[in-house]
C-alpha cells in the first residue's frame, strides 16, 4: 500500500501544507485581490455593461 509514488505523493502534499500555512501566517498572498482591485472591477463592468447599453439604442 504504501509504495514509493505515494509515499513521495505524502511528502510533497506535507511540503506544500506547510507552505500554505507559512504564507496565511504571514498575511502575504500574492496575487490576492483587495478592495481597490474588487472596486475596480466593479465600476469597470458598470462602465462596459452602460456603455454596450447606450451604444445599442
Amino acid at each position: 500500500m504504501n509504495s514509493e509514488p505515494h509515499i513521495q505523493r505524502a511528502q510533497d502534499l506535507e511540503r506544500r501544507i506547510r507552505v500554505y500555512e507559512q504564507m496565511e501566517e504571514s498575511h502575504d498572498w500574492p496575487g490576492a485581490l483587495n478592495a481597490v482591485d474588487y472596486t475596480a472591477m466593479t465600476l469597470m463592468t458598470l462602465v462596459l455593461v452602460i456603455g454596450f447599453y447606450v451604444w445599442g439604442y
